[in-house]
């Protein structure tokens, strides 16, 4: 059985629920904007689940969890990278994770993924109906129906919650509480994580992005601390106007850079950082002042600051300032990819070029009209146009691999 199509509401239910009761073996990949989810299934069991987000990904649960820690995350990703053997196996051979609670984190993590993805409002799904391989992978069994009811739970309960954070978008902030008063209150583990991430420079939005909880667990617990009066709501806002924030600019391009940079890091044995700063001293003096503060690895508050200050420096109109930021990034994007082509197998190549395009294709259909908005995507697909052509494609290839979906645009 093969099936595709758009979604809205809780369709996606319907559909786990039918691929469930006609005991369907086969891969369900559901899509919106820029998150995937694939979900696995074995005569109507779920036994897999992967996810485009990092907030969903196994180390960082863990981490999060506080049963790994920062240090022997990133040396069990390190062999995971050279070996291709997976993550968990090397926490579980290393010592750092017993087997019992890999499998438990397992689990826990494919139910937060389907969880998450259940409430998204709309996207597209394709399922199709293909025999599974699973050597090397830790698979779990989940039952869909157990799922589907809980999601429908976790569904009513946030429509209470909204009421009260009525968007991601809201910031908020500590009140004047003192830690006596707060003593009153017993805390979960969630709920305290959260609050020790309240602050007026981060939106709902991004404290689910840093806590590393799905969406459904922070709402939870900003509700809990909002009626304990703990936080309140700021009336701060973050500086926006009609065209592109600088921020949003700013995390578009470092998405694109880290999928740019990763393969020639690994390739050159050299940090992705040292790596950007090499190739800004090649960028032209004006892109290299609004750049030359801002650090692949630092928090983004940070960047925004510098690369605020720089651009306003160099020009006084708001319009001008994004245009001159766009350029700097696009030119950053285009010298690495140029690097890359000598360095770096095409393989890794073709799937970045394919990443930039997944990231182009949401920039197109969900932001709103813009100068900003047009440049971003002419002047990327220039720079794209550029790397194919210098890659030279043979016809065979060309055929082999198609071209890709925002090039034909």
């Amino acid at each position: 059985m093969n099936l595709q199509g758009d979604f809205e509401g809780s369709f996606l239910t319907s559909i786990l629920q039918l691929l469930c009761d006609d005991q369907n073996t086969g891969i369900l990949q559901v899509t919106c904007g820029l998150k995937e989810c694939k979900v696995f299934f074995k005569k109507g069991a779920i036994v897999y689940v992967q996810s485009s987000q990092k907030e969903a990904r196994l180390g960082a649960i863990l981490k999060r969890d506080s049963l790994i820690t920062e240090d022997q995350l990133q040396k069990a990703l390190t062999i995971s990278r050279k070996t291709k053997v997976a993550l968990g196996k090397i926490l579980v051979e290393k010592e750092y994770l017993s087997q019992e609670t890999l499998f438990e984190y397992n689990k826990k993590q494919a139910e937060e993924i389907l969880y998450s993805s259940l409430f998204w409002e709309k996207g597209k799904f394709k399922y199709q109906d293909t025999p599974l391989k699973f050597e090397g992978m830790l698979v779990t069994r989940l039952n869909p129906m157990k799922l589907i009811l809980e999601a429908s739970r976790r569904i009513d309960e946030m429509s209470v919650l909204t009421e009260l954070i009525t968007s991601d978008t809201l910031v908020y902030k500590k009140t004047d509480k003192k830690h006596d008063d707060q003593e009153e209150f017993e805390f979960s583990a969630t709920e305290k994580m959260i609050l020790s991430l309240i602050d007026e420079n981060r939106t709902v939005r991004e404290i689910i992005s840093k806590s590393h909880f799905e969406e459904f667990a922070v709402y939870k617990a900003l509700y809990a601390l909002l009626s304990s009066g703990l936080i309140e709501q700021s009336l701060r806002k973050k500086e926006s106007d009609d065209g592109l924030d600088l921020g949003f600019i700013l995390s578009i391009y470092t998405d694109l850079l880290k999928v740019i940079a990763k393969p020639l890091a690994v390739q050159s044995g050299k940090e992705t950082t040292l790596l950007i700063e090499e190739i800004k001293e090649h960028l032209p003096r004006p892109q290299e002042k609004v750049l030359h503060k801002f650090h692949f690895h630092a928090p983004a508050s940070i960047n925004r600051k510098y690369v605020r200050a720089a651009c306003k420096k160099a020009t006084g109109d708001k319009i001008q300032q994004r245009l001159l930021l766009v350029d700097s990034l696009n030119g950053l994007c285009h010298h690495l990819l140029t690097r890359m082509i000598p360095k770096v197998d095409h393989h890794f190549i073709y799937e970045a070029i394919q990443e930039i395009d997944q990231v182009m294709d949401y920039v197109d259909k969900f932001q709103k009209s813009s100068v900003e908005k047009d440049k971003i995507i002419s002047d990327m697909k220039n720079i794209l146009d550029d790397t194919i052509k210098q890659i030279r494609l043979t016809p065979q290839e060309k055929k082999k691999r198609g071209f890709f979906s925002f090039l034909k645009k």
